[in-house]
Formats: C-alpha cells, sequence, structure tokens
C-alpha cells in the first residue's frame, strides 16, 4: 500500500514531527516548564483573585438585583422581545445607580459575615494572651520550685547542672546569627504582606470590573468564540462554559450548606461535652470548613490552644472530638452534601479533594472539585449521546 505524498499529506506529516519535537523537548525541561508556569501563574494571580472574587460576589449581585431592585424580574416579564434601542435606553436611565448599589451591598454581606465571625473570635484570643501572660510570672516560679525541688530529691542533677561548661563566645555568635536570620525572615514576611496587600487590592478592583461590565464582557466573549469556531465548536465551548459556572456555583453553595452543618454540630457537641468557647470555635469551624477536609484540623489546633489556657483536660478531650467529627465530616457530611449539589458521586469527591490537594495543595482542594464535577458531568453526556446513537440506552437502565 503506497502513501501519495502530495502537499496535504506533507503538512499533516511536518506537523506531527514538530508536535513531537516540541513534546521530548517539554518532557527532557518539564521542571523548567514547571518553575515557568509556577512564575506566570503568580504574576496573573491579583486577575485570577480576581475572578473568583468576582464569582463569589456576582451571587450576593444578582440576589440584589432580581429581589431588591427586580431586574431579572422585569427583565423576565418584558421577554416579549422589545425593540432593543428603546429598551437599552429607558433601561439604563432607570436602572444605573441599581448595579453600582448592588456591587456594595455584595461586598458589604462579604464583609459583615467575615466580621462577625471575627468577632466573636478575636476577644477570645485576646483573653486567652492575655492570661498568658499573666500567668508568666506565676510560671517562672512554678518552675525555679521544682528546679528546686529536682536537686534537693536529686543531688547528682545539682552536680551535672555545675559542671556544664557554657562556651559563650560561642552562644554569643548563635545568638547573632539566629538574630540576622530572624531580621531576613521578618523582612521577607513583611514584603509578602506588602506584595499579598497590593495584590489583593489589584484583585477587588478587577472584580468590580468585572461586575460592573459582566454583559458586555460577557458578549465581547462569545464574539470572540465565534469569530473563530465554526459553530458547532463554539456552541460546544459555551455549553462547557455554562457547565464550568454552575458546577462552581453549585460546590459554593454546597460548601456554604456543608459549613453551617458542621459549625452548629462543633457548637452543640461542646455544649454537651461542657466545653469552653463552643460558640467561636463552631463559628471558626464553619469559616474553615470552606477549607475542604483539612479546615476541621485547622479550628481544631485553634480552638484546643484557646481551651488549653481554661482546662488542659478539657482541650485534650475537644481534640478527641474534632478528630472524630474531621472524620465523619471527610467521609459522610462532606462527599455527601458538596457532592450532592454538584451531582457527582461521593468517591469522585474524595479522588478530586486528593488528587487536587496532592498537586495544589489547599487551592487544589478548592478548584478541583468543580473542575472534576464538569469533567465528569461531559464524560457522562457523552457517553449517554454514543449510547443513544448505538440505541443501546435502554440495556444498562
Amino acid at each position: 500500500m503506497k502513501m501519495n505524498l502530495n502537499k496535504e499529506n506533507t503538512n499533516q506529516i511536518i506537523k506531527i514531527v514538530v508536535i513531537a519535537i516540541i513534546l521530548l523537548v517539554a518532557l527532557l525541561n518539564i521542571s523548567s516548564l514547571w518553575n515557568g508556569f509556577k512564575v506566570f501563574l503568580n504574576i496573573i494571580s491579583p486577575f485570577l483573585w480576581g475572578l473568583a472574587i468576582a464569582f463569589i460576589l456576582n451571587i450576593f449581585m444578582t440576589l440584589y438585583e432580581n429581589k431588591l431592585f427586580k431586574i431579572g424580574q422585569d427583565k423576565k416579564k418584558r421577554g416579549i422581545r422589545d425593540d432593543k434601542k428603546s429598551k437599552g435606553k429607558s433601561n439604563i436611565k432607570k436602572n444605573r445607580f441599581d448595579r453600582p448599589f448592588a456591587i456594595f451591598l455584595s461586598i458589604i454581606t462579604i464583609i459583615a459575615i467575615i466580621g462577625i465571625i471575627l468577632i466573636l473570635i478575636i476577644p477570645q484570643f485576646v483573653d486567652v494572651i492575655t492570661n498568658l501572660i499573666r500567668n508568666i510570672p506565676n510560671f517562672l516560679e512554678d518552675l525555679k520550685n521544682f528546679a528546686m525541688d529536682l536537686t534537693e530529691k536529686f543531688p547528682e542533677a545539682n552536680n551535672f547542672i555545675q559542671n556544664i561548661n557554657i562556651d559563650t563566645e560561642a552562644l554569643r555568635n548563635g545568638i547573632m546569627n539566629l538574630s540576622l536570620d530572624v531580621l531576613d525572615i521578618t523582612i521577607n514576611q513583611v514584603s509578602g504582606i506588602i506584595t499579598g496587600f497590593v495584590n489583593f487590592i489589584i484583585a477587588v478592583i478587577f472584580a468590580i470590573y468585572i461586575l460592573a461590565n459582566k454583559e458586555e464582557l460577557k458578549l465581547q466573549a462569545k464574539k470572540f468564540i465565534y469569530a473563530r469556531l465554526d459553530k458547532e465548536k463554539a456552541d460546544h465551548v459555551i455549553k462547557v462554559s455554562r457547565l464550568a459556572r454552575d458546577s462552581f456555583r453549585s460546590f459554593l453553595t454546597g460548601q456554604a450548606k456543608e459549613a453551617v452543618i458542621l459549625g452548629s454540630l462543633c457548637a452543640i457537641g461542646m455544649l454537651i461535652l461542657n466545653i469552653p468557647y463552643a460558640g467561636p470555635i463552631g463559628a471558626l469551624t464553619a469559616l474553615t470548613a470552606f477549607i475542604p477536609i483539612v479546615g476541621a484540623f485547622i479550628s481544631g489546633a485553634i480552638g484546643a490552644i484557646l481551651i488549653l489556657a481554661v482546662d488542659p483536660m478539657k482541650a485534650l478531650v475537644f481534640l478527641i472530638f474534632i478528630i472524630i467529627l474531621q472524620q465523619v465530616e471527610g467521609n459522610l457530611i462532606y462527599p455527601h452534601i458538596v457532592g450532592k449539589n454538584m451531582g457527582l458521586p461521593s468517591i469522585w469527591v474524595l479522588v478530586a479533594i486528593t488528587i487536587g490537594g496532592s498537586l495544589f495543595g489547599i487551592m487544589g482542594m478548592i478548584i478541583g472539585l468543580p473542575i472534576v464535577s464538569v469533567i465528569y458531568a461531559i464524560i457522562v453526556e457523552n457517553t449517554n449521546r454514543k449510547l443513544q446513537e448505538k440505541n443501546i440506552e435502554k440495556e444498562f437502565i
């Protein structure tokens, strides 16, 4: 069987060879490419965070526009297809302040939610730190008495301590080096905080711009896609985009439900076990529940520190309780509530979180689940369509 090397076949061969060379070079320099990719992500991170903030704020903004300003309802009532120009002009004059006010209310809502939780938590931390500072003299006195009792009971310990030779010069140099290291770390941390704050401001501004112009940006994106792809492929891209939007929205809704359930269970359990700070730690648990699986551990560690200052034994009881609660949350509540909300089986929820966390840490856990949900929905739809084409779908029902 001979192959005719016409112009089309030659171009295909050249494309295959070029792609193979590119893949080979990429595999040989995978670490450099990965580092470059991480640098690129770091550069565009303010805009990615801006998209995330805009997505969250859009949920509240849409709610305010539909319920408070009746914008969504007006559009449905006017769905008779009026003249677009006259409709657009009257809408702009009538509602030009509705969108900015809805954005403002959305931002205030988020700040209020976080503020209420912080108001519940921060005063307790202040009390703990204050108590620790007040108890430092007593602690030092107890330590001194313990050391004196130890030397009286064990004279060998006293002789051992007296025979210890301390190289003061080496100790001084060690302290100096440690001070320089601490100074470098402090400078880097301050620089990181300033950079993070600037990036956060950029992200918020970018998010507000997206929300203020979301219809125009959506139209521009559609024009760009349909101008460069044939209609069938463009329809598929739009469909996948909507699926991704719905998956992320369902993810956030499921996370919110799970946070309320987990925070409530934590607070109720602590009240039953007579553990202090049930309200603040329950609120903290609800807040950290937005970090899949590991959120309960974070709130558990902070809660244990709070309780330790009051009663060490109850702190131990709390740790046992939070570990049990975390197991229930990770294996039952989270996969069932969040997975059901997204139409994703529990097993795939655990797979998405595990793989996402292994690759990208906490951020991978957060974004991994919606991405897997989109992939799962596309595969299921494609599989069902193939079965329909083969007319064997009924055999699997």
